[in-house]
């Protein structure tokens, strides 16, 4: 199931419920296919029992993936507690500029309805 996910943040935990790993993943294969590249580590296969996924959009560009990866560790408050685990620090203003959309230039903004500008009836159509 995790497969079906390309893009996204996930959190692994221990047995006893304890958060192990925050990683992000932005590949063709999956969140799936990252959580087993960790299995391959002995240490960590003993400690992850369970994984929480938080499902970004597969067409995300993979630098507001990264940046979710940094946002997500400051707001857990995870810098400096996982060991040499290290994430990407984003500014308020880069991860608004990566995650929300702009209008492109030239384009402005709807007309309030019902101002009859660019407006036909039916019979007219």
């Amino acid at each position: 199931m995790l497969d079906e996910v390309l893009a996204g943040l996930y959190l692994v935990v221990d047995a006893d419920g304890r958060l192990r790993w925050l990683g992000k993943a932005h590949r063709d294969d999956g969140v799936g296919a990252r959580l087993q590249d960790h299995f391959r580590h002995p240490e960590r296969a003993r400690v992850f029992a369970g994984v929480f996924v938080v499902e970004a959009d597969p067409f995300s560009p993979p630098k507001a993936i990264k940046a979710a990866e940094g946002w997500a560790a400051d707001l857990i408050g995870l810098r400096g507690r996982m060991g040499p685990r290290t994430w990407p620090v984003v500014t308020e203003a880069e991860w608004l500029a990566l995650v929300t959309s702009r209008p492109l230039p030239g384009l402005g903004r709807p007309r309030p309805g019902g101002d009859g500008i660019g407006e036909r009836s039916a019979a007219s159509a």
